[in-house]
């Protein structure tokens, strides 16, 4: 296959970042082209985002940022080529030394959080769809009656089906080791900690550290938020070691303290945190929703999203369960089920809509992944990526909650929502279940058309 020809977007660039002459700095990292100009003024982006096979530019502090994609190191090539600059090493990501200024308003946090938290994750996602997938054959096998649940093949499969979300704290800590410039190895034996069987065998119960340092201990296993504030913490704690810890012993001093303080804080402190906003959330939801159905199931839609990404949606399980012993039935699920059905309209339309196979490829499985009930790959691989899509799960979710909350939409056992295990909406609310995922359904995807969605 040719090479692609990147003279003309190359030119195209140059002469709209405000021409060489105003290039202090170029290099370019996995996607992008990333400039340090001399004058602001004399850059046009709305051009640039014009320019044919150049897929976006923004600014990042004070670099401008275009978005090539897989083409981006022929691309600086022929930047390099024509100004004359000296080519730069590709730039890591997670090392990055050419770091923009932070944009600390709320909305520069909550994109910085989300981000960070999709680049965490989405190295993750294959594990999450495959293991996902399964769940939903296999929940729906048996609810058909096509497998026996207490079968020996049945248990090896539920097994092997949980087996990425149980270990996911794991899993996100390795990722997190990367994405923080820490060891990722070390990383991962912090998020192992989290999930040790004894630490789980004593959830619930007070230690003294020392005689002095108080752990509650708690279950981990499934979360997210916890593993990767240890490993953020951690990894600063790895930084401060190397820069006073002789070489000669660099190797055994900093993993056995990085490790040691890091599990001493993080079980004390950050990994419960995390825990106890979760459970502060759901009491707080509770709450709105016995005071208003109607606008307490459209913010549980809405906001499911954000709950889901920190893992403060298993904060709601107790509730779910004092809801199927007491009434009989949860209305948590039939909420959480127009947002599932959201994001899994948004994938199947990003899947028809867009342009790059990859990005295709990802609507197509997430999408079906996310209509059987596991979002987590939708909603890292494509969600909190790209913020048209976030928008309109939001608003679709808040339309299908609001009739969830209205009706009191029943659902009679843990499942998996909106379709997975569509049998247990089964009774006199069914209806209206149906008419709330639908609505979710087509809401989001007009919303997220009406909004000009490109990849």
């Amino acid at each position: 296959m040719a090479k692609k020809d990147y003279s003309a977007l190359a030119e195209a660039v140059i002469e709209n970042v405000g021409g060489k002459a105003n290039i202090s700095y170029a290099t370019h990292c996995v996607t992008r082209l990333r400039f340090n100009l001399k004058d602001r003024a004399l850059v046009n982006p709305d051009e640039i985002k014009n320019v044919p096979g150049v897929l976006g530019a923004q600014w990042a502090g004070d670099q401008l940022q275009v978005i090539i994609g897989q083409g981006v190191a022929d691309a600086y090539d022929a930047i390099c080529q024509k100004t004359g600059l000296a080519k730069q090493a590709a730039v890591d990501e997670n090392l990055d030394d050419i770091k923009p200024a932070r944009d600390w308003s709320p909305k520069g946090i909550l994109n910085m959080f989300l981000s960070t938290i999709s680049s965490i994750i989405a190295p993750v996602i294959p594990a999450i769809v495959g293991c996902g997938l399964t769940q939903g054959i296999l929940y729906s096998a048996q609810m058909f009656g096509w497998i026996d649940g207490s079968s020996e093949t049945y248990n090896f499969l539920y097994t092997c089906a949980g087996t990425a979300f149980y270990f996911l704290p794991v899993l996100c800590a390795f990722s997190a080791g990367k994405r923080f410039g820490c060891n990722p190895y070390l990383a991962a034996t912090l998020g192992a900690l989290l999930i040790h069987p004894t630490f789980i065998g004593m959830a619930g119960e007070a230690i003294q550290l020392f005689g002095v340092i108080p752990i509650t201990m708690s279950k981990y296993s499934s979360t997210i938020i916890p593993s990767i504030l240890c490993v953020y913490f951690m990894s600063w704690v790895e930084k401060g070691l190397k820069k006073i810890v002789p070489s000669m012993i660099d190797i055994i001093v900093t993993p056995l303290l990085s490790l040691l303080i890091a599990a001493v804080v993080g079980l004390a402190i950050l990994a419960p945190l995390g825990g106890f906003l979760g459970e502060f959330v759901a009491n707080g939801m509770l709450w709105l929703y016995g005071k208003s159905g109607l606008v307490g199931g459209a913010l549980l839609a809405a906001i499911y999203p954000f709950r889901l990404a920190t893992g403060m949606q298993v904060a709601f399980a107790p509730f779910t369960a004092i809801n199927l012993a007491t009434l009989g039935y949860d209305y948590f699920y039939p909420v959480t089920a127009c947002s599932n059905a959201a994001m899994g309209a948004c994938a199947l339309y990003v899947y028809f809509k867009a342009k790059n196979k990859d990005v295709k490829a990802l609507g197509l499985s997430t999408g079906i992944t996310g209509l059987i009930g596991v979002t987590e790959p939708v909603l890292f691989g494509l969600v909190l990526k790209y913020k048209k899509i976030l928008w309109a799960v939001m608003i679709g979710g808040a339309a299908g909650g609001a009739i969830m909350g209205f009706f009191t939409v029943e659902y009679y056992s843990f499942g998996f929502v909106p379709f997975g295990t569509i049998m247990l909406a089964f009774g006199p609310t069914f209806v209206y279940y149906m008419v709330g995922v639908i609505t979710a359904m087509v809401v989001s995807v007009l919303a997220l058309h009406l909004m000009k969605f490109e990849d």
